[in-house]
């Protein structure tokens, strides 16, 4: 039986995540004073039907949809020659991202400073918690996309559980620093 080992890494909030958080906040601000203006200018009671609304959905995205932006956490799992890559939001809706055979990794390494291979990539997945510090890089090839690369943060038991399978070539250069 081949072996089964699996990490869930939690992905911190970065500038994109804030940054969207912030543009949803102020859209809604921003109608809301708009329409508070309008119905200054002309005392309709559509216009203050209309401004509790917006107040009403503003609250109910922003207490549904706001906290699920930033509870991102990606499954990682190697079940024999297979590594798989699941992102789950909120712990509610998980979605199936990826599934690379392991044998057919080009190249993988830990990320320090600008060490990538500077290929031209079909496709490149961040499924990392953020910290580069702490991330690796692995290259491989897509059907009917190209060579594609996955930035991810695997701790040592993923990376011992994807060793029996990788290519002597990789296993060499991975873990004994040779090229």
């Amino acid at each position: 039986m081949d072996g089964f080992c699996e990490q869930v890494v939690k992905r911190q909030s970065g500038a994109k995540q804030k940054v969207l958080s912030g543009m949803i906040v102020g859209i809604f601000a921003l109608l809301e004073l708009f329409f508070i203006f309008v119905y200054v200018i002309v005392p309709d009671p559509f216009w203050l039907v209309f401004t509790l609304i917006i107040a009403i959905l503003a609250v109910i995205v922003l207490t549904l949809a706001l906290p699920r932006i930033n509870k991102v956490e990606f499954d990682y799992s190697v079940m024999g020659n297979n590594f798989y890559i699941d992102k789950v939001v909120d712990k509610k809706s998980r979605k199936k991202l990826l599934r690379i055979e392991i044998n057919s990794i080009e190249d993988m390494g830990k990320i320090q400073g600008d060490n990538i291979p500077a290929d031209r990539y079909a496709r490149t997945k961040d499924c990392s918690s953020g910290n580069m510090e702490e991330s690796y890089y692995c290259v491989y090839r897509e059907a009917g996309k190209g060579k594609c690369l996955l930035i991810f943060s695997p701790n040592q038991n993923i990376i011992d559980g994807m060793r029996p399978h990788m290519t002597r070539e990789m296993v060499v250069k991975f873990f004994y620093n040779k090229k």
